[in-house]
């Protein structure tokens, strides 16, 4: 399959979703108990049943947590769907709702039921789902969102068995977009039985790097251990970058910038984490374009200190900041003086000196008067002193406040 998403709007898709389903299953079991302490909930006519019906649409309604009545039906079909499944057999009540809900022409309702319904699907319903989806492109029908979030369930329910499927085929023409949303579904609820398919099975990867959406599953699911495995792993540097890129992005959304940069700040002083961290910090700058400067410095000083981090970074960083607050970096520099620790900013401000002096007077030239101005100013000077006297004294007089 095709697939024309894009990663950040999916993690949105599904933080929101998710929130959506777990309100929704709690309205469930609220009806389930409010049907059966009520009088007469034994019974097994067809008012019980007209009871029950009743309850759960006043449950949703009242919650206020769904009220189109397509989506009200879907819940209904999803609450009564288990009765009608059988061992290893795909469910025809499933399948049915799976239909009725990719047919429904409304982008975003379709969006949300598709992927509540998906928490109901077993490893006996993925394939059969997946031929639904084909003949649906036949028709010219494309739900590349969809079929997303179908390959990402997939690999949670069944991982092992989505992959057999695929490596049954001759020749093995999965989607590299598909092949990413298994693994990472795979990785998310069974990371080392992922990851001893992605190590046995390389010679199918061709240009995919396997190990990203191994590392960002597994450490939705544990941070402790994926980081573990990642800090010992002995990927080449692009596949190691392209990973840490991946996890950055998904740190971002899970715990903030802030816990994106903390995670950074864990990895291994080595040559690959010196590029590889090094190469996602710059690429979420500019995503950084409206960042508050109290939590810019929090971020910044999880990671200033560490070896990869230059002076073009800082500079790229300032800029970034200043952006998103009115050209101002007042703000920012009153916090990183607390956040910041001195002595650690000092180092920094020295071993840039001697890598690009130019850049980092230009950057105290534009730097607002603070305290960690003032570190930088005689890091800088003090370094040039040992070197180069006359340039130390220059720029102590166009550094002076």
């Amino acid at each position: 399959m095709l697939d024309l998403s894009r990663r950040t709007l999916g993690i949105l898709c599904i933080t929101g979703f998710a929130l959506a389903a777990a309100g929704w299953i709690t309205a469930w079991n609220n009806a389930r108990s409010d049907n059966s302490t009520a009088p007469g909930a034994s019974g097994k006519g067809s008012s019980a049943a007209a009871g029950a019906k009743s309850s759960l649409r006043a449950r949703l309604e009242e919650a206020k947590l769904v009220s189109d009545p397509r989506s009200i039906r879907l819940v209904e079909l999803m609450e009564k769907m288990d009765a009608g499944a059988e061992p290893g057999k795909p469910n025809p009540a499933f399948l049915k709702a799976a239909e009725l809900t990719l047919n429904d022409s409304l982008f975003h309702r379709r969006q949300r039921d598709f992927r509540l319904l998906m928490e109901k699907m077993r490893p006996e319903d993925a394939q059969a789902i997946h031929e639904q989806f084909k003949n649906l492109e036949r028709e010219g029908r494309y739900f590349g969102f969809e079929y997303g979030a179908f390959a990402m369930r997939w690999g949670q329910i069944d991982g092992a068995g989505a992959m057999a499927y695929w490596t049954a085929r001759e020749p093995f023409d999965m989607n590299p977009n598909d092949l990413v949303n298994v693994v990472t579904g795979w990785a998310n609820s069974d990371a080392e039985k992922a990851l001893a398919w992605v190590e046995g099975h390389k010679e199918l990867l061709g240009g995919v790097n396997a190990y990203r959406p191994l590392l960002v599953g597994w450490l939705d699911k544990d941070p402790v251990a994926a980081s573990a495995w990642f800090a010992n792993s002995k990927l080449d540097p692009e596949q190691y970058g392209d990973c840490v890129n991946g996890a950055v992005l998904d740190k971002v959304y899970s715990d903030g910038v802030e816990g994106a940069s903390e995670w950074l700040a864990t990895l291994p002083d080595g040559d690959a984490s010196l590029g590889g961290a090094k190469e996602a910090w710059m690429d979420h700058i500019g995503r950084l374009g409206n960042l508050d400067p109290g939590l810019a410095a929090t971020a910044w000083s999880k990671v200033g200190s560490k070896p990869w981090m230059g002076s073009q970074e800082f500079n790229y960083f300032c800029q970034s900041v200043a952006n998103g607050n009115q050209g101002s970096l007042d703000g920012f520099a009153e916090q990183l003086s607390k956040t910041w620790p001195a002595a650690q900013a000092g180092v920094q401000f020295g071993r840039w000196t001697t890598e690009n002096p130019e850049m980092v007077g230009a950057l105290l030239t534009r730097f607002p008067s603070s305290a960690i101005r003032k570190t930088g100013v005689e890091a800088m000077v003090g370094t040039l002193e040992k070197t180069d006297p006359a340039a130390a004294q220059s720029w102590r007089e166009k550094l002076a406040e």
